[in-house]
């Protein structure tokens, strides 16, 4: 094809047609800045559709992952609760205290009712999805991913303090009600658990334990909203993307 064009351009200029061969030259210009053209064109092009096919792809799998959270933070809501309500129980007067199955089970488990088992609070998107954000196309993904990612942080560090009390507030009461513990087991006696109960360091624990479990709970509450918004704005963009 050069040599073609090459041919062309000799003869016209061994035939002294300057102006033709201006005109021709021109041309040849013309055809190769478009071919050039067309070809970014094309390049952008297959650049877009690569970059919506993994935009779409990563909201499907950050819709899988929030949807994960919001079962996951729904168990922690309910665990939270149970345990409020233990609390509540231990701090209510003695003369009040109306043993349901919660309470009935820490009696059978005798020292387990002064052990907070760690609650796990680790975000699968937060997890799996930290550096998505420059991957993303759609504003509104990015900012509901974004306030998500910032909330987050809010309820791990709520989560974080309440886990630090087991070694903070209760192993020393735990060491201090050793023998009644022992006791316990073997008797299942809730007259026992009450003395524990009614200890005054006991009491002062339960309620320093209350209030970081409504912290947890109001910061938890705020981030399932979230969990929520940025589950239908990843619904939408996937919608629209179809």
């Amino acid at each position: 094809m050069i040599k073609f064009f090459r041919k062309i351009r000799q003869n016209l200029l061994l035939e002294n047609k300057t102006g033709k061969y201006l005109k021709y030259a021109i041309g040849e210009i013309l055809l190769v800045v478009i071919g050039i053209l067309l070809a970014l064109q094309i390049n952008n092009w297959n650049e877009r559709r690569k970059l919506k096919i993994n935009d779409l792809q990563l909201c499907k799998e950050l819709l899988n992952d929030a949807i994960a959270d919001s079962i996951f933070y729904e168990s922690r809501h309910v665990g939270l609760n149970e345990l409020k309500a233990t609390v509540n129980y231990i701090l209510e007067k003695p003369e009040l205290r109306k043993p349901d199955s919660t309470i009935t089970e820490l009696v059978n488990e005798g020292d387990q009712f002064m052990t907070i088992i760690g609650f796990r609070y680790l975000s699968n998107v937060v997890s799996n999805r930290k550096n998505s954000i420059q991957e993303l196309q759609s504003k509104s993904v990015i900012n509901a991913l974004r306030r998500y990612f910032l909330r987050y942080d809010y309820v791990a560090a709520a989560f974080q303090r309440l886990n630090t009390l087991n070694e903070t507030e209760l192993n020393p009461l735990k060491k201090k009600h050793m023998n009644h513990f022992i006791n316990l087991k073997e008797t299942h006696d809730l007259n026992i658990l009450n003395t524990i109960y009614d200890d005054e360091m006991v009491q002062k624990s339960m309620f320093i334990i209350d209030g970081y479990i409504d912290d947890v709970i109001s910061h938890l509450l705020v981030f399932q909203e979230d969990n929520r918004e940025l589950i239908i704005v990843l619904k939408k963009r996937i919608d629209n993307s179809k």
